[in-house]
């Protein structure tokens, strides 16, 4: 047992996610600046609360916040330059809404209320400079506080840009909400305050977090809502002769003009990333040069882009390394683009399809094994209701939820022995991972995590969440994982298993105040972790 579990540790070293992006670890001067961008959105966040207060509001402010704040979810991913460019927009911004204030302050004739401000930045500040501004400002403001609240601060700040994600994710529906976007303004502005304490940190932990849960819940109506449902389908990894656009990331809408804009041209359009749920969803069936999905990889861009024979979309909010790419056939429509990638404005993808037009194109086709993708969402009631009533007999002792697909190697080998394992009083809900025993229920929602967060609230409307016959075992780690654990916890479930999180992610001393924190237990092998959930009670 011991040797499996050294084995599966050396495996996964060896096959994670960053090794194979080329990026293991966040540079200390990518680091060093991320404190400068942050330092000016809690000060922007100061001053906009202030303006509030008047009854002063600006859009184009609170959209460029949101961005900024979901954009340093792949901090890793950005050059200095390209940081450096958000934190000079942060400064204008910055002094834009100090002076409104200051304006208003005095045409009211109330004494203005400033906060230090950083007073060795100003417009002409180098990459160089501003990365030594950071190391300062780390050192100044680390120093004078534990490892413990730096973490926690750390925890909250991941917490953050989960929820922009999520709001950004919501206004491509045409749609924010107002309230919380309040609430991360709050949350930015308590750390002006020099005697911040480790309760407040926490508790604003768990408010966000309950709020990414509501967001979520409404990406996936939405979802549903605007592309007509979902359906359970069989989606093509194989490819076919011809010219392609390759469509990467996140943004629907995005694809539905890719696809629009060339139906009637002899191209072919191929999803990858996370794109892939949308061959289930009911509104993109009509698009017969919709072919399929591309690459085998979710993370693994550098191949799989530097593969594809065409032109390249990283739609809005995509996550990608393409630093070492081949130039000229990358495009992306994102309001920070990566080096290398030709930027798209206006929404014209002219350029986008002449590009796949002068490429070679696929010279023959490729055959590979389709996927189920999708669900029926009368079926899953149904299947639901089952599940609960098994529960309830006591004919499911041990019900697992398996998370989504992180398309690691050797995640795939420990859930394809940990369902073999499984005794015939147990059940598994998998996200990700297919079984034909009968006691695993696959539903593969291509990784959107919103209609997972949406299905399990149909089983926990009717079971309780907290009995330690639930158990979670999380396949990722990334914000929205750490976020969806805390919202767990929040709701009081007992037994949740993850895999271990890289340090692009989150550092190392971050993941163990958050494990120790929230009681988490990280995944070794499958015999090992059955053993333990075993020895545990069941309670109802």
């Amino acid at each position: 047992m011991q040797n499996s579990n050294r084995e599966y540790k050396r495996n996964y070293l060896d096959t994670n996610e960053c090794t194979s992006r080329g990026a293991c670890s966040v540079s200390p001067s990518i680091a060093s600046m991320e404190e400068v961008a942050i330092l000016f959105l809690q000060q922007l966040a100061y001053y906009i609360l202030k303006l509030e207060n008047f009854g002063a509001s600006n859009n184009k402010i609170r959209f460029e916040i949101i961005t900024t704040l979901a954009s340093l979810i792949s901090l890793n991913e950005f050059s200095e330059k390209q940081l450096h460019t958000i934190i000079v927009n942060e400064y204008f911004m910055l002094e834009e809404v100090k002076k409104t204030y200051n304006q208003l302050c005095k045409e009211k004739n109330i004494v203005p209320q400033d906060i230090k401000r950083i007073s060795k930045f100003n417009a002409s500040t180098t990459v160089a400079q501003t990365i030594a501004l950071g190391e300062k400002l780390f050192l100044e403001k680390y120093n004078k506080i534990s490892t413990e609240q730096k973490n926690l601060i750390e925890i909250l700040m991941i917490i953050i840009k989960s929820v922009s994600l999520n709001l950004i994710k919501l206004n491509d529906f045409n749609e924010f909400d107002s309230e919380i976007y309040h609430e991360i303004l709050k949350t930015l502005d308590i750390f002006n305050d020099k005697k911040l304490q480790n309760k407040q940190v926490m508790e604003n932990i768990s408010k966000l977090a309950m709020l990414d849960y509501k967001l979520q819940l409404k990406i996936s109506e939405l979802l549903l809502k605007t592309f007509d449902g979902i359906s359970k389908v069989e989606v093509s990894h194989s490819t076919t002769k011809g010219k392609a656009i390759l469509v990467s990331g996140n943004n629907f809408f995005d694809l539905l003009k890719i696809l629009e804009e060339t139906k009637d041209k002899d191209i072919d359009i191929y999803t990858h990333s996370n794109l892939l749920i949308t061959h289930a969803l009911n509104k993109f069936h009509q698009f017969k040069n919709l072919k399929g999905h591309y690459g085998d990889n979710t993370e693994n861009c550098i191949l799989d882009f530097a593969t594809f024979p065409g032109s390249i979309l990283l739609t809005k909010n995509s996550k990608n390394n393409t630093e070492y790419l081949y130039r000229g056939r990358l495009f992306s429509n994102d309001y920070i683009v990566p080096n290398g990638v030709i930027k798209i404005e206006n929404d014209n993808y002219d350029e986008l399809i002449e590009a796949a037009e002068n490429a070679k194109g696929f010279s023959k086709g490729k055959t590979k094994e389709n996927t189920i993708l999708g669900f029926n969402e009368q079926e899953i009631e149904t299947q639901i209701d089952t599940i609960i009533e098994k529960l309830n007999n006591g004919n499911i002792e041990k019900l697992y939820i398996i998370g989504i697909d992180p398309h690691s190697q050797i995640q795939k080998e420990y859930f394809k022995e940990f369902l073999t394992k499984l005794k015939p009083k147990e059940f598994a809900i998998s996200f990700s991972y297919e079984s034909k025993k009968d006691n695993v229920l696959t539903i593969n929602i291509g990784n959107y995590i919103p209609l997972a967060s949406a299905i399990l609230k149909k089983l926990f409307d009717k079971y309780p969440l907290s009995s330690n016959k639930i158990v979670f075992l999380f396949t990722t780690c990334d914000v929205m994982t750490i976020s969806n654990i805390i919202i767990l916890k929040n709701k009081d479930a007992k037994n949740i298993h993850m895999a271990k999180c890289q340090p692009t992610i989150i550092n190392p001393s971050v993941f163990e105040t958050f494990s120790n924190t929230y009681s988490i237990k990280t995944t070794t092998n499958p015999e090992n972790d059955l053993n333990l959930i075993r020895k545990q009670k069941d309670t109802p």
